[in-house]
């Protein structure tokens, strides 16, 4: 597999910092905090902020958060740096080499196969992904053995796997609307209603306000994907009709093949590039994503353009405006917009049921469970990545089980 010199860094730090606490001896406070610190991959959407929690995101310094014990946090993005497909990563002292998980579903899987002891099949056990990031070639059931490698997993939307063995843990509310580009002709519509985004999702391009609009879909391992759906009121299979069109837009460039990578504005911009003439790109994206690029703390910087709609009638009458408010680098998220029931959302975190349950405290209770752990105490840090602190923040919301 070809990688980037960005990738290569970045898989060598994580390696580097991998390999030390195995190596050194003596004091655990004499340990950079990093070699205990508890991994989380998975959502696009929290990748940022859970990224600022660990210290920085973007080049922007954070106070880190810290459990009572000294244990800190480390996030590994949904995708590596510059990298349009998934990386590999190694993620903890003397561990494998594996996939990054890109998304929701993907950082619950991989959280899953991090906790399974089940033995291994074609497609259940403690093994992720495939294993070309060990030099292997794409076979199941020859992926990497993660056995406690993953800690804890970011997740934009509710699991929907029944079991019991992991906690599903809220913090931070977010909203979802469409971001838009146009080519060229004109202004473009910037103001939809549900019920033409539904009708735009489920059934394909249209001519409103004068501009033919062409909807684009999401990496469906993304949990805006099902988000989005939910807040239109269509189901999968609707959506992959109405998107189809722009799917398989090809930029000059080569990149944006097939479905578009979650709050990627610049993907959006490249597709909007070789859409018809005069015509308008969309696609659902997180209003706190937007004003966290927006205002330079995370990337990539939407380009010129591209901008976030207004939702003139939420479905039942309610017209609810812009999610966000100002210009960057100063743009912040409109509060009522976030509390609307139908284009509000919560954003989670997913954490092993017997540790956040336990009866004996211990570190990942105090990083992550009840409104005064170190993570819903960091609101300052919540909101300057667009989020607002979650009112159930740290508040067990449901049960999920191992996701095959």
């Amino acid at each position: 597999m070809m990688k980037s010199r960005k990738m290569r860094l970045a898989v060598g730090l994580a390696l580097t910092a991998a390999m030390g606490a195995g190596l050194i001896t003596g004091s655990a406070d004499a340990d950079p905090k990093q070699y205990s610190a508890f991994v989380g991959v998975g959502s696009d959407t929290t990748q940022d902020v859970l990224n600022a929690l660990s210290g920085e995101s973007s080049g922007v310094l954070y106070t880190p958060v810290r459990a009572s014990t000294g244990e800190q946090i480390i996030s590994f993005n949904a995708l590596g740096p510059g990298e349009a497909n998934g990386t590999c990563i190694i993620a903890k002292v003397g561990g494998p080499s594996f996939d990054r998980p890109n998304g929701s579903g993907n950082g619950h899987e991989a959280l899953s196969r991090s906790l399974d002891t089940r033995v291994q099949t074609t497609a259940v056990g403690p093994k992720w992904g495939s294993n070309i990031c060990t030099g292997g070639t794409v076979a199941a059931p020859t992926r990497t053995d993660v056995s406690g490698q993953i800690d804890f997993a970011r997740s934009s939307s509710l699991p929907t796997v029944a079991g019991s063995d992991i906690s599903i843990v809220a913090m931070a509310r977010d909203a979802l609307s469409f971001v838009y580009y146009r080519n060229s002709g004109g202004a473009p519509v910037t103001s939809l209603t549900r019920a033409q985004l539904a009708s735009l999702f489920s059934t394909g391009p249209q001519v409103i306000g004068g501009v033919n609009i062409i909807p684009c879909g999401v990496n469906t391992g993304s949990g805006t994907y099902p988000s989005w759906n939910l807040t239109l009121g269509i189901t999968a299979g609707q959506e992959v009709t109405g998107t189809t069109l722009c799917n398989g837009f090809i930029p000059a460039d080569g990149g944006g093949t097939g479905r578009a990578q979650e709050h990627d504005a610049v993907d959006l911009r490249d597709r909007g590039l070789v859409a018809p003439a005069g015509s308008q790109v969309i696609v659902g994206f997180s209003a706190s994503q937007f004003v966290a690029r927006s205002n330079g703390r995370a990337d990539p910087l939407p380009p010129a353009g591209v901008g976030i709609g207004s939702i003139t009638d939420n479905g039942a009458g309610v017209n609810l405006g812009s999610p966000v408010t100002g210009t960057a680098p100063n743009m912040a998220p409109v509060p009522s917009f976030f509390n609307d029931t139908t284009f509000g959302r919560t954003v989670y975190n997913l954490i092993p049921e017997l540790v956040f349950n336990a009866a004996i405290p211990n570190a990942m209770q105090n990083l992550f469970k009840g409104p005064s752990s170190s993570v819903c105490a960091a609101t300052s840090t919540i909101q300057a990545l667009g989020f607002l602190v979650a009112p159930n923040c740290g508040t067990q919301v449901g049960l999920t089980g191992l996701r095959d």
